[in-house]
């Protein structure tokens, strides 16, 4: 089979060397393949010229790909090179190769950055600062974009050939999205795509800013044998878990005011359970919209730290947070706590302790989560707000004794809505209440056996990762590696 294909092809180029040769019109030019089709991340691409003469490849005019060698004689392979792509449409060219008066076309393709299952049907979403959001249409021959008058907020910014550019003003109605349902029509009328629009009230989207570590133990002091409970470093590592630029100002991180253990209080339960629809609170940080880093590139991380000093230099055990993106500073001159770090901006404490000094919780019985505020929402609005309470009663067993508690139960709260990320932290013996919802977290991650463990010191929580992608399954038991070392004392 293999030497009567060759003796064909031969057969082929003979007659492609007559053509070249004689300005035959019969003659023929052997490609390889008709199409040479490129990934979006660029790379190469090739295809082999057979004839038995010289032959010249005249090109489209497009400048997103080269081509070499643009000439040869008899039989060569040709190489396709482009770019990665940073149009979400796909975009195509052809090359004619000629030999002589005979000649043959290759098709070039780079896929966009956006290939919807659907061109015609799709759910489009605009994050809440408003801007460009191209979008890919179905293959065309011209086309009409039709906006309902009600949605003044959104626009076409420019009509490309296979695609559409919309263009949104930024979202202010606070915690409210806000919809159109754009039709585009083709030439003849027909309905080409409906595009049904939905822009956030936020710049952030639960899953997308996900906390990486948490320690909260502290370390061992080399000439005690003990923490330094005056000095105790701790932090939170953040990190974009998406391929685009995220905008972090105005991000919250909280700790539950619900504890996970239930080694002295059983049986606890609140009248109403709110838990289904919001997260109490304990303490509240905003990474601050006017100062340090306002924006976290994709797959970057950043450290929000206490206290952002160089432990290290006292305690060779412990850490040098120097170079924190961000300090949650309180002062607090009777114990002699809170040195600030003039290059490390301060968050924002919204929630703290009267004496304004905040230590997170080190025996490892609290939840933790990061969520976005409305725009335009203050601090003294929130804390002044009785729509941000939680009020009832809870009830519990004091186990030591058996005896029957039922108190009053205050604590503000933020709407699971508002929830990016939440990650329980528990004992392995205490657990026994989820702060949260199952939907925000449906297990927990832990770095001790019990509130005493003194094994837990130096010990952090890590979400696992599989090719850069942090895990996020919204169940810490399965999402976290527990107890191990932290990452900064590697």
């Amino acid at each position: 089979m293999n030497k009567l294909k060759n003796v064909w092809l031969l057969m082929l180029l003979l007659v492609g060397f007559a053509a070249c040769s004689d300005n035959n019109d019969d003659a023929q030019v052997v490609l390889s393949t008709g199409e040479v089709n490129l990934k979006v991340d660029g790379g190469t691409g090739t295809f082999t010229v057979q004839t038995l003469g010289d032959w010249t490849i005249e090109t489209d005019g497009q400048t997103w790909y080269t081509v070499a060698p643009m000439q040869g004689s008899g039989a060569t392979e040709v190489t396709v090179k482009a770019e990665a792509s940073t149009q979400v449409a796909s975009r195509s060219a052809n090359l004619t190769v000629r030999c002589g008066s005979s000649s043959a076309v290759l098709a070039i393709t780079q896929i966009g950055t956006s290939n919807p299952a659907d061109p015609a049907n799709q759910d489009i979403l605009i994050r809440a600062k408003g801007g460009d959001k191209e979008v890919v249409l179905p293959a065309n021959e011209g086309y009409d974009v039709v906006i309902p008058s009600d949605a003044s907020w959104l626009g076409v910014k420019e009509k490309k050939e296979g695609s559409v550019v919309l263009t949104a003003t930024a979202n202010e109605g606070g915690d409210q999205y806000r919809t159109a349902e754009v039709i585009v029509n083709a030439a003849d009328g027909s309905k080409l795509a409906t595009l049904n629009v939905s822009q956030s009230w936020r710049n952030v989207e639960p899953g997308e800013l996900l906390i990486e570590e948490i320690f909260l133990t502290g370390n061992i002091v080399e000439a005690t044998g003990r923490p330094d409970n005056k000095n105790q470093e701790q932090y939170f590592i953040l990190t974009n878990n998406t391929d685009e630029e995220l905008e972090i100002g105005g991000i919250a991180i909280a700790e539950s005011e619900i504890s996970t253990d239930g080694t002295t209080m059983t049986g606890m339960t609140w009248e109403p359970d709110r838990r289904g629809e919001v997260a109490a609170l304990n303490y509240v940080m905003v990474i601050p919209g006017d100062k340090g880093r306002h924006t976290l590139a994709a797959r970057e991380s950043l450290l929000i730290a206490s206290r952002a000093q160089n432990y290290k230099a006292t305690n060779p055990n412990s850490f040098d947070l120097s170079g924190a993106d961000y300090e949650w500073y309180t002062q607090n001159t009777s114990t002699g706590q809170g040195v600030d770090n003039p290059d490390v901006p301060n968050m924002d404490v919204w929630i703290g302790t009267p004496s304004g000094l905040i230590i997170f919780n080190t025996q490892m019985n609290r939840g933790y989560f990061l969520a976005t505020l409305p725009s335009g929402l203050t601090m003294d609005e929130y804390v002044d707000s009785p729509d941000y309470l939680w009020t009832g009663t809870r009830s519990y067993k004091v186990a030591s004794t058996g005896k029957d508690f039922t108190l009053d139960f205050n604590a503000m709260f933020f709407p699971n809505e508002w929830v990016l990320d939440a990650v329980v932290v528990g004992t392995t013996v205490g657990f026994t209440y989820n702060p949260f919802c199952d939907a925000l977290d449906a297990g927990y991650t832990y770095c001790a056996a019990n509130t005493k463990d003194e094994t837990r010191y130096g010990k952090a929580m890590r979400r696992k990762s599989v090719d850069g992608v942090l895990t996020d399954t919204n169940n810490s038991t399965n999402d976290f590696e527990h107890g191990v070392k932290a990452s900064l004392a590697e």
